[in-house]
């Protein structure tokens, strides 16, 4: 496996390569999800490919954010420094974003970021026919699944070591809702790292319930192998350079079949180790324990590191008369240097001095491992001449395999056409449920589409009688989501559509009219062209960027937003559980996690809801409050679809937030005790009217 570590600055890129990296990765200071790192301007960029590529190491740089429609012109502008800088591939999360990179630059590779949620075979067949090299595989995928995964002509990247996020990858909202900094953005404050209370009728107890301990894996290299993983990532962008050394350093030995004392990782910042989800998450030992977490205990000596250099053959020319001449070679790259012509001495120079001198290539990353003097028998060659050439020999062929990848084709950004607009008209009623009966009756409250979320996808069979549209769970694994794809096409009489929420429902086949739901991110105008179909703006953009998109747009106007998806159950873990996947609390429903809330440090109060899949429960934790922007009705963007959201509203409430709604939508001011009822409940306008860092 490819040994991927992280770079957060130009010494810990050297430290990276010092402890035998195979590639880093690094972002630019604009456009990245690490926007607290050092990070590399161009001319550092410039500089950090050719020290890399000198040494045989890849960069992949990382523009994985979710990218505004204002910052386009600053990925043409990070397009052009890749192709200068010959940038070995470049890391995305953006759909539209990678539109354009293989628009602008046709010859880089592409990695689809762990922000993108990649998490079964599907997702990398999408990834694939996008034109994609390599997929980060999401951190809560099993060996197992990423065994289904491997085999389809791409690249698969997985995490190893360092930090875990609690959410699943790329669908958390938590820091972005809570306090403006978004994780999709790069400026995560990380909430969940603080402590929480549970409660519920099983549990009423406080701790580190969301923040994990850090991954360890040198002991499942090879279940990661042979599970078909072909690179191992670091994380560590914020770390120090001492951090990224010794990691790397005893990653790298245990790659190279070393036996290694995993004991060493404990010299370096951790929050406590896990395996993490790879063998099967334990819920019990997932997250990190108050007074063992950022443990760093400095006891036993780290070894010294193994040299890592380059093979040159070097002959050197030594003829009276002519000039001293020197060619290096590194198998594939050669270069000549000439010095003074060559005199003729009664003490000529000894041909074991010149090779001694030669072989002096301490400081640099090579290695003369053949050196062959031809010269005449009476020639003198001072040695500092040969050092001489020495030097600039190297210097000149570490230029030359600097610019090894310096190929990189650049075109300007070509912009999507801006003939696609909203269609014009009053917005039609969308209410989402998990409640189909609850449905049912929002079409008698005023509703004019209704869609419906399963609760339990290995028994889809509690969906509304009348025409419904399906809401696709974000997050399945392979066989889930085969199962739940193949239950929809039986029911396409009775579907008028599906919303798709994960980048691997586009490459499957859905009953009715397809749209792109919530956690497809959509935030800028390539990535409406990409799509072709109806879709949601993202949760984190303004009213004023939603009304700049073009295209046919379905907005939420009341509902929790979801903060995040959890594979991780924190029930489980307050009460000593084990393996989540053979948990069946949940199955008893009063004494689930739906019975339980997420108590903060200022009382506020997060419920959740459970899906039921054949490898667990996947949770979705949702805001304290819902989202409401009825009182600011004149300020939302034009759109083709109102959607409201309900999740864990009493029936009552339901009903005055449908017909409310509705009263809006006719041309009317809500009033009456409805309207009262529903002014008074607490809500938040989201980032409709507020920005988000």
């Amino acid at each position: 496996m490819e040994l991927l570590a992280p770079a957060g600055c130009r010494e810990a890129l050297e430290a990276a390569v010092r402890g035998g990296a195979d590639a880093v990765y690094l972002g630019l200071n604009i456009l990245n999800a690490r926007r607290g790192a050092g990070n590399f301007d161009p001319a550092e960029l410039v500089s950090a490919c050719g020290y890399c590529h000198e040494r045989d190491v890849n960069v992949y740089v990382t523009l994985n954010i979710l990218v505004m429609e204002g910052e386009l012109k600053e990925l043409e502008g990070a397009a052009r420094v890749l192709a200068k800088a010959g940038a070995d591939a470049a890391i995305v999360q953006d759909l539209g974003a990678a539109r354009a990179l293989g628009q602008m630059l046709p010859g880089l590779s592409l990695h689809a970021s762990t922000q993108m949620a990649i998490h079964n075979p599907q997702g990398v067949r999408f990834l694939k026919r996008l034109g994609f090299d390599r997929a980060i595989l999401a951190r809560e995928m099993s060996y197992q699944e990423i065994r289904r995964a491997a085999g389809q002509g791409l690249d698969l990247e997985v995490f190893g070591h360092g930090a875990l996020c609690v959410s699943c990858s790329g669908q958390c909202l938590f820091s972005s809702m809570l306090g403006g900094r978004s994780g999709n953005r790069g400026l995560c404050a990380q909430p969940c790292r603080l402590p929480y209370r549970l409660l519920g009728p099983l549990c009423d107890g406080a701790g580190d319930l969301l923040s994990p301990k850090d991954l360890c894996t040198i002991g499942d290299l090879e279940a990661l192998e042979s599970a078909g993983v072909s690179s191992l990532k670091l994380e560590g962008r914020l770390k120090s350079p001492d951090y990224v050394y010794k990691v790397t350093n005893l990653y790298r030995r245990a790659l190279d079949g070393e036996k290694v004392d995993a004991r060493l990782l404990d010299q370096v910042f951790n929050r406590g180790y896990t395996r993490g989800y790879g063998p099967g998450v334990d819920d019990s030992e997932l997250m990190s324990v108050p007074g063992e977490k950022h443990v760093q205990r400095d006891e036993g000596e780290w070894p010294p590191a193994p040299e890592r250099t380059i093979p040159l053959a070097a002959r050197l020319l030594a003829r009276a008369g002519q000039p001293l001449t020197l060619t290096l070679s590194d198998g594939t790259h050669g270069v000549c240097q000439t010095g003074a012509p060559v005199e003729k001495a009664r003490k000529p120079t000894d041909p074991a001095r010149m090779a001694a001198q030669l072989a002096k290539t301490g400081g640099t990353p090579y290695r003369m491992e053949t050196i062959d003097i031809d010269g005449d028998s009476d020639a003198h060659v001072p040695v500092s001449a040969v050092n001489a050439l020495r030097r600039s020999g190297l210097e000149a062929l570490g230029e030359l395999r600097g610019e090894r990848a310096r190929t990189l084709e650049f075109l300007p950004l070509a912009l999507p056409d801006r003939a696609l607009r909203t269609p014009e008209g009053r917005p039609l009623l969308c209410v989402e449920s998990r409640d189909a009966s609850l449905l049912t009756k929002a079409l008698d409250w005023g509703a004019e589409e209704i869609l419906w979320t399963p609760r339990d996808v290995t028994e889809p069979d509690n969906a509304p009688a009348a025409p419904f549209t399906l809401c696709l769970p974000p997050a399945l694994d392979g066989e889930d989501l085969d199962r739940l794809n193949g239950w929809a096409l039986e029911q396409e009489g009775r579907m008028t559509g599906t919303v798709l929420n994960n980048p691997a429902h586009l490459a499957m086949n859905w009953p009715g009219q397809v749209r792109a739901g919530l956690w497809l991110n959509v935030c800028n105008s390539l990535t409406v062209q990409a799509l072709t179909m109806p879709y949601m703006p993202a949760p984190e953009l303004t009213a004023a960027a939603i009304r700049a998109l073009p295209g046919e747009k379905e907005l939420l106007v009341y509902g929790r937003i979801p903060l995040m998806l959890l594979r991780h159950c924190p029930l489980n873990h307050a009460l000593g559980g084990g393996l989540h996947a053979a948990c069946r609390r949940c199955d008893r429903v009063r004494e689930g996690i739906e019975a339980h809330e997420l108590i903060d440090r200022k009382e506020a109060s997060f419920p959740f809801t459970r899906l039921k899949t054949g490898s667990g429960c996947i949770l979705t934790l949702h805001n304290s409050v819902p989202l409401m922007l009825l009182r600011h009705s004149g300020r939302i963007p034009p759109a083709a679809r109102w959607r409201i959201l309900f999740s864990d509203e009493t029936e009552e409430l339901c009903r005055d937030v449908v017909e409310c709604h509705r009263t809006v939508l006719d041309g009317q001011k809500p009033s009456g005790a409805a309207w009262d009822r529903l002014s008074a409940v607490p809500s938040t306008t989201g980032h409709y009217f507020r920005g988000v860092d």
